[in-house]
């Protein structure tokens, strides 16, 4: 190792913690976006949100031609994803460590020509090459109407509604807990995103036909322990499906990283198979609330409630289960402790402010000290599980941080019931 090298671990770490997105971000394929961090109405900072910082390319990449001259004469602004295009896709218990390599074409008149992107990435725990690209343009009508297609072959998860993905990696990485469930999809999408000059009000609408696969759990390296949790047989076939959303926001957002007090709302419908073909068939929807109340200067007082389900009562194919247990669910149980085609899940939170002496301000620019409660409940809703927790949530300069212990009141004659100490990168309320 030469000298100012970083160790192998040690360089993953900071790669996975560099890129955690910033509260109010989310992937355009995340079902349930989460609304700052968090993860801010995270569906209104981004529909196409990159999973690394985005690097424009200078005059060194461009072999000496004039950046000025290039601006004038190509009608995109190359920009990288990541450092020099290179990133991390994901790390979980399927693919290992996934490194990318992304570029962006940010257009110069979005009015007239499109923004397109693409990206490559490779397992390593297995011969496998994902690769993602897309097309976005903009449709000249009042507010922001945008058209898109992306072609795909990917490993998806349907569970990122409450867990970001790069604190997934993290976790992953650390202690080998994947609390995401994978498959693979194969394919394209072609929709429509909408939303008022003022934001408050969005929504989209998409198809897609993609071939769903199950994913073997193959237990990549991790800093501490190595016990995974099975990675679920996928139902597998031709999947087509249509899906519509719809986001109400009314609250004033200054900045993803600041919280403003109101309503976010979050309903989904999709359909599958039937008179759209494919070999998977279902019909299901989600409804995802939230309410921030601010007392005084800086105390708050959050909830949040989402259902998931079928629409039809028919049963949902295991890549549309609603999954309870562990951060951003049920803090009080691991993850994935509970399972089935339909739930509901609410939480509640306070944050009081805590004082910023010469020390904490080294590590926060605001802290406040947590206490929050979890329930929720699958199938018929008879049996109810929940917890009751605290800690402390701080804000530093690269994004939100959460130390929290919590405690289920709930399944207390089971294997862990103990007090869980739960470590967040976002805020999700």
């Amino acid at each position: 190792m030469t000298r100012g090298s970083r160790p192998p671990a040690l360089a993953i770490v900071a790669a996975l913690l560099a890129s955690v997105p910033a509260p109010g971000t989310a992937r355009a394929q995340d079902p349930l976006p989460v609304p700052a961090d968090t993860l801010a109405v995270a569906d209104s900072v981004a529909l196409a949100d990159s999973l690394w910082p985005v690097e424009p390319i200078g005059d060194p990449l461009l072999a000496g031609i004039d950046s000025q001259s290039t601006a004038s004469a190509f009608p995109w602004i190359v920009e990288l994803l990541g450092w020099r295009g290179f990133g991390v896709e994901h790390y979980n218990r399927v693919d290992g460590l996934t490194p990318s390599w992304g570029l962006r074409l940010e257009p110069v008149e979005p009015e007239t020509r499109p923004e397109i992107e693409a990206r490559i990435a490779a397992a390593t725990t297995h011969a496998q090459l994902y690769w993602t690209g897309s097309i976005r343009q903009r449709i000249p009508a009042p507010g922001a109407i945008h058209a898109r297609f992306e072609i795909f072959h990917r490993s998806a998860t349907f569970d990122d509604w409450k867990l970001s993905t790069r604190e997934n990696d993290i976790a992953t990485f650390a202690f080998a807990s994947d609390m995401l469930d994978w498959w693979r999809e194969k394919g394209w999408t072609a929709g429509v995103d909408a939303e008022t000059s003022d934001g408050r009000i969005g929504g989209s609408i998409a198809f897609t036909d993609a071939s769903h696969r199950s994913m073997a759990d193959r237990s990549p390296f991790a800093l501490f322990g190595g016990n995974y949790r099975d990675n679920p047989p996928a139902d597998e076939g031709d999947f087509h499906g249509l899906w519509a959303t719809l986001r109400v926001d009314t609250r004033d957002i200054q900045s993803p990283l600041l919280p403003s007090p109101g309503w976010w709302l979050r309903v989904d419908a999709e359909v599958a198979g039937g008179a759209i073909g494919g070999d998977i068939d279902f019909r299901r929807g989600a409804v995802d609330l939230r309410r921030f109340t601010r007392f005084a200067s800086d105390s708050w007082w959050n909830s949040h409630i989402v259902w998931m389900g079928p629409l039809d009562g028919d049963s949902l194919p295991a890549q549309r289960h609603f999954m309870l247990g562990g951060p951003g669910s049920l803090n009080g149980f691991r993850g994935g402790s509970f399972v089935d085609s339909q739930g509901v899940q609410t939480s509640t939170e306070i944050h009081l402010p805590l004082p910023v002496g010469r020390r904490i301000a080294l590590l926060f620019l605001s802290w406040h000290w947590v206490a929050f409660a979890d329930a929720g409940a699958l199938g018929d809703y008879e049996e109810w599980h929940a917890d009751v927790g605290t800690g402390i949530s701080g804000l530093t300069l690269l994004s939100q941080i959460e130390l929290l212990f919590a405690q289920r009141v709930t399944d207390l004659d089971e294997d862990g019931s103990g007090p869980r100490f739960v470590v967040r990168f976002r805020r999700d309320l």
